[in-house]
């Protein structure tokens, strides 16, 4: 069985940058602290237990893109922690 790539954060970072997050929101998603995803941003290895959570995290905010066509324009208009409550809610849905 191959291994699994290793994720690339200059693409998390484009994914947080179009779900309309702030990096407090974004790692707070990834159940992080903000300096730990800063860290992996400019390049920390990730442990294995948090490459885990990540990966799924980062999949509910795929779904969160197909499924509710994220960002449509009242994401886009609302406040960052109002933005961020309501992708909570939503992930929330898929569980």
């Amino acid at each position: 069985m191959p291994d699994t790539p290793a994720l690339d954060f200059a693409k998390v970072e484009a994914l947080r940058k179009h779900m309309l997050l702030n990096t407090t929101h974004m790692s707070k998603f990834l159940g992080v602290s903000r300096v730990t995803y800063s860290g992996w941003v400019k390049g920390k290895p990730i442990r294995k237990g948090n490459d885990a959570k990540v990966r799924g995290a980062l999949r509910k905010m795929f779904t969160v893109i197909t499924d509710h066509n994220w960002p449509e324009p009242e994401v886009i208009a609302m406040a960052p922690a109002q933005r961020f409550n309501t992708l909570l809610e939503l992930t929330n849905e898929d569980e």
